[in-house]
Formats: structure tokens, C-alpha cells, sequence
């Protein structure tokens, strides 16, 4: 087959699913849309799944996909951002499947470079790079993978999961081409009794069972940091089952593979990051009394899965404390240590 027919094949044969959850997301779904209708891939459905919104989402949505027969709109009962996506897998037809946030940036050529790649490498799952923008501060950083990958499972777990770690990569699906085989054969969905990190989980989950890999160094996503009433920075309850589920799947992918020391080190060492982040919330939840907040944080100290992640992560200086805060057990020092922290280094 010679190059032009290649292309064509591509752009024609395979289509792609890009599926969209929404929820109250009235002031981006213009430029949601604008970005989707810019692809520059010819075989594409758009689903917006309109998650229970209350303001003018499903209106809007609505609206946005009349006269374009690639939009497909589902209206559900609010149920969080996990049972969107499925509900999105659910409903769409394509040979792959790509998740895109509402409030974030595509650029036109991400699809059409992407599934070229899946094509050519018959690739389960290709990732890609992205930038992240800081909307509080303004900062707006490259986050440069440095090199590609082309390979199996273990070559990935040997040649490429550290760095993907580092930088992120292996985390979100909105930096992910699947194809569509691949997550129904492996019954790959998201677990919507996690509340928070869903992401990693179902991230973890999926680098167990994919078989062809593909990594791509190039960036298509713009990501964009909103510290005001994002999960991330609040307390949450059931954070810390969510991240310890993901450091079970995690080691369990680690197990797959004989040499692997180095790699449970490092999700033991993004295992600690998640859970001294959740420590610093339960500090400074004012809405729930210190006695219950002792309690919660002396739970997390002497949680054995958190001990043992305590004793295999490579922290750095800052976390030395609370490390051995954690390990003798002292969650009142934990406790008072986070709450100088909160009104000291604003």
C-alpha cells in the first residue's frame, strides 16, 4: 500500500469516538465545540454526555450538535465524572475512543497524528504529550516527555514507565488514544465508587492489559490548573481508599514483571505524594473537629500499606518529617506540623 493510500485509509476507515463529560460547563462547551469541529481527522462522533448539569449545559449542548451528525448528546442523572465517561463508552461506535475535558484545549492535528500512529504500530493505547497552564498564576510550561516509545508491555514497564511517572504521562485519559477492542475485551471502565483519582486507577488498570504500546513525545493538550474548587485541593472523603486502590493495582502491574524494584519505588514514592496531600487536607478541614481530624490522620499513620510505602519511596527533604511523624505513629505532630505549614507558607 502505497503512502497516499495509507492516509486515506486512516482518515476513512477508523473512526474515533472523542467523548466528552460535562457537568455545569456552560462557559466552555463553545470552545469545546470549536475545538472538536478543527480536528483534522475526517472519520470522527462527538459525545457529550451531559452529566445532571443545572445550569444551560444540556441546552447548549443540544443546540451546539443540531445540523452536525457527528454530535451525539446523552442527558443522565448526575453521578460524577466516572459514570460519564462509561456512559459515553457506552454510546459510542468508534474503533477508538478519546476523552476530552470540557474546560481544556485541543490542538486540530491531535486525532489525525495519533491514530496514525495506533494504526501503524496496531497499538492498544497511544499517549502523547501535553502542556499544563496555570489559570492562578498565569505559568504556562511545556512538560517535554524528551523521547518516544514504540513497544510491548514489558518493554514499557522496563524502558519507559519511570519516566512516565515523572512526567506525568501515564495518568490522565485525556493524554490517550484507546482502542476501542482493547477496553471492551478487557472489560476496562471507570470505577465510579472511587471518588477522586479515578484517573490513576483506571490508568494502572489499563497498563496491566495493554500488549502494544505507543508514546508520543510530540504535545497536543493543553491542561488547564484550576486551584479554586478542584477535588485535588480539598478534603474528600474516601481520598484515601481512592489512591491506596490505585497503589494495590499499581504493585499488582509491578508483580507482573521480574525485575521491578525500581518501579515500586516509584509509585510508592507518587503513592506517599497522594497520601501526605490528603494528610495536609485533613489538617486543615475546618468543618471538621480536631478530635475527628486527629483521628483520621492517626488511621492513615498506621495504615500498613501506607507504612510500607513510607519505607520503599525516595521523598524529598521537605517529607522527612512527616515520614518519621508517620512511622512513630504521632499524628498530633503530623497534625500541628500541617497546620504551621497552611498559615506560614501560604
Amino acid at each position: 500500500m502505497n503512502g497516499n493510500k495509507r492516509v486515506e485509509s486512516i482518515l476513512i476507515g477508523s473512526k474515533v469516538s472523542i467523548i466528552v463529560p460535562i457537568y455545569n460547563g456552560e462557559n466552555y462547551i463553545d470552545n469545546c465545540v470549536n475545538n472538536l469541529k478543527k480536528q483534522t481527522y475526517g472519520n470522527l462522533e462527538f459525545v457529550l454526555v451531559d452529566d445532571g448539569s443545572t445550569d444551560k449545559t444540556p441546552l447548549k449542548c443540544d443546540e451546539l450538535a443540531k445540523g452536525d451528525s457527528r454530535f451525539k448528546v446523552i442527558h443522565k442523572a448526575n453521578g460524577g465524572l466516572s459514570t460519564a465517561r462509561n456512559a459515553g463508552i457506552k454510546a459510542s461506535s468508534g474503533d477508538y475512543v478519546y476523552f476530552y475535558d470540557v474546560d481544556d484545549d485541543i490542538i486540530p492535528s491531535l486525532v489525525e497524528d495519533n491514530v496514525r500512529l495506533a494504526e501503524e504500530h496496531n497499538a492498544d493505547v497511544v499517549m502523547f504529550g501535553f502542556w499544563y497552564h496555570n489559570l492562578d498564576t498565569g505559568e504556562h510550561k511545556d512538560n517535554i516527555l524528551g523521547r518516544g516509545f514504540v513497544g510491548n508491555g514489558e518493554e514499557f514497564f522496563d524502558d519507559y514507565l519511570q519516566l512516565a511517572v515523572d512526567r506525568e504521562v501515564f495518568n490522565a485519559p485525556w493524554n490517550k488514544i484507546y482502542r476501542r477492542s482493547f477496553l471492551d475485551d478487557n472489560n476496562l471502565e471507570f470505577l465510579p465508587e472511587y471518588p477522586i483519582y479515578e484517573d490513576i486507577i483506571f490508568s494502572v488498570r489499563m497498563l496491566k492489559k495493554a500488549e502494544k504500546i505507543v508514546v508520543n513525545d510530540n504535545m497536543y493538550y493543553v491542561y488547564y490548573i484550576r486551584s479554586a474548587g478542584s477535588l485535588i485541593t480539598k478534603y474528600v472523603d474516601g481520598y484515601f481508599d481512592s489512591v491506596t486502590y490505585f497503589y494495590d493495582n499499581a504493585l499488582d502491574y509491578c508483580r507482573l514483571h521480574a525485575d521491578n524494584s525500581k518501579q515500586i519505588s516509584k509509585f510508592s514514592t507518587l503513592y506517599v505524594r497522594l497520601v501526605t496531600n490528603n494528610l495536609k487536607q485533613i489538617s486543615n478541614n475546618e468543618n471538621l473537629e480536631r478530635a475527628t481530624r486527629i483521628r483520621l490522620i492517626r488511621n492513615i499513620c498506621h495504615n500498613e500499606k501506607f507504612r510500607s510505602a513510607l519505607k520503599l519511596a525516595r521523598l524529598e527533604p521537605r517529607k522527612i518529617f512527616v515520614k518519621a511523624f508517620a512511622l512513630t505513629g504521632n499524628a498530633y505532630a503530623v497534625y500541628r506540623m500541617y497546620r504551621f505549614l497552611s498559615k506560614h507558607y501560604r
